[in-house]
């Protein structure tokens, strides 16, 4: 129940920031390129890189603490940085074919997913 708790708790630190940080970045620009949300995305992936191993080897962290930052703070900050690591870790272990597959339909899929359900509201509405 502590795990979820923490993830939960997390989770509302890492949308909140990413609202924040993604409008403000998105305010300074003039363009509507989505600056702030790639923003959100690299700087999430950057932080989990720095702290994956670190979080990880330590032992002063509880797996609530570790959740709390991985899956609560920055995976709603981005889930973005959640792929990367998965994406990394089968590069990792040189399964780069697997790699290769799994973004190429990350991505691919995703996007199509998202356009089938907007479209599937369209019909409704």
């Amino acid at each position: 129940m502590y795990l979820i708790l923490s993830i939960a708790i997390g989770g509302a630190i890492g949308a909140t920031s990413r609202y924040i940080i993604s409008n403000a970045i998105q305010n300074i620009s003039s363009n509507t390129f989505p600056y702030g949300m790639l923003v959100c995305n690299i700087l999430g992936s950057i932080i989990l890189g720095l702290l994956y191993d670190s979080l990880a080897k330590a032992d002063i962290f509880t797996d609530n603490i570790k959740a709390f930052i991985q899956i609560g703070i920055l995976g709603s900050f981005t889930t973005f940085s959640a792929f990367s690591l998965e994406a990394f870790l089968m590069f990792e272990k040189a399964d780069y074919t697997a790699a290769v597959i799994f973004i190429l339909l990350s991505v691919l899929l995703s996007i199509s997913g998202l356009v089938l359900g907007v479209n599937m509201i369209r019909l409704v509405y």
